[in-house]
């Protein structure tokens, strides 16, 4: 492979990338086959020792998503890098999907559990009306805020769990990244 069309392949399978970074990544690669050449390298030989464009463009993509998904924090960015990391081996599809999509799959259950706890009272008094019994208004009363209390606890409790799973599973790619590139 020349240098023209492993830099041609590598533009193109950068593509996602905004220009700046995409320019930088083709500058270091050229000053890669600059260097080679002046060492007595031909180019076929310099792309060889560089690897496959395919998977430098796969580990570059997947260190940039990582990147935006530490910088933004959304469900969006977060889902970008885990499928930028999956697609570097098939370990990461049986280890990191499947988990991540439980664990997803999980959360989500446990918000709308906490959602129907604060929506609970109002049910009650829709579907029963206000009761006319003093003993059973104060059922009412303390049932609707313990479920209140217990609903609200429960967000703050998943809102804290979902930021904390969310830093760990950046770490945990950032280290499936830095192993594929074998640092």
């Amino acid at each position: 492979m020349t240098r023209r069309e492993f830099m041609d392949e590598m533009g193109s399978l950068l593509s996602e990338l905004p220009d700046k970074e995409r320019l930088d990544i083709l500058a270091d690669y050229t000053e890669h086959f600059l260097m080679g050449i002046q060492e007595g390298k031909n180019e076929h030989e310099i792309a060889e020792a560089l690897g496959s464009p395919k998977l430098l463009a796969r580990e570059l993509l997947a260190g940039y998503r990582i990147n935006q998904a530490q910088s933004n924090a959304s469900v969006g960015n977060m889902t970008r890098a885990i499928v930028a990391t999956v697609s570097l081996g098939f370990f990461n599809l049986i280890f990191v999907l499947g988990p991540f999509l439980a664990l997803i799959g999980v959360l989500i259950s446990c918000y709308c559990v906490a959602v129907t706890l604060l929506a609970a009272p109002l049910g009650m008094v829709v579907q029963y009306g206000i009761p006319t019994i003093s003993q059973e208004r104060l059922f009412l009363l303390f049932g609707s805020l313990a479920s209140v209390g217990l609903g609200g606890m429960l967000i703050i409790g998943l809102l804290r769990l979902t930021r904390w799973m969310y830093r760990q599973f950046l770490r945990y790619l950032q280290f499936n990244v830095q192993m594929i590139r074998g640092k």
